[in-house]
């Protein structure tokens, strides 16, 4: 029991210690070049609240990862950007051979209506002993027409 109150009294102890040492302030001193560290304010040097005092080491690994993901998302940007692209340039693909597609359908019906409005014409006009072929000819066209743009 004595030891369980003695160990607890030993971590309170280092948590306290631990607490009042995060509430000073700690201040990097740049004074000719020379780089210090205190708890107070410098005298004649520029004083800095120190924000990070972790070894410049492990300062420089961080860095040097932030740099390596940083390169890693650009690529990876890249990547994503490239692929659109190309995704954008296959539809606009797309879309210009669907409208290529229906104009042509569209010049082939209007071309059909042509033909068949001035068979229809022909064969009205026609001669007495030619009625019948000029007929035939407007009938077949009639149903090409409707064979080809109204189905």
């Amino acid at each position: 029991m004595a030891r369980t109150l003695q160990l607890r009294h030993s971590v309170l102890g280092l948590l306290m210690f631990a607490s009042c040492m995060s509430t000073h302030a700690a201040f990097r001193c740049d004074t000719q070049g020379k780089v210090t560290y205190s708890d107070v304010a410098c005298d004649g040097a520029v004083a800095m609240p120190a924000t990070d005092l972790r070894p410049p080491a492990t300062i420089k690994a961080e860095q040097d990862e932030a740099r390596r993901r940083a390169a890693a998302e650009k690529v990876q940007l890249q990547q994503l950007e490239a692929a659109r692209n190309k995704a954008e340039h296959a539809e606009r693909k797309e879309r210009l051979h669907a409208s290529a597609v229906a104009s042509a359908y569209r010049r082939k019906c209007e071309t059909l209506a042509q033909r068949r409005k001035w068979a229809t014409e022909d064969a009205a006009t026609a001669p007495n002993r030619h009625v019948e072929k000029a007929s035939r000819k407007a009938r077949r066209i009639a149903e090409q027409y409707v064979l080809e743009c109204e189905s």
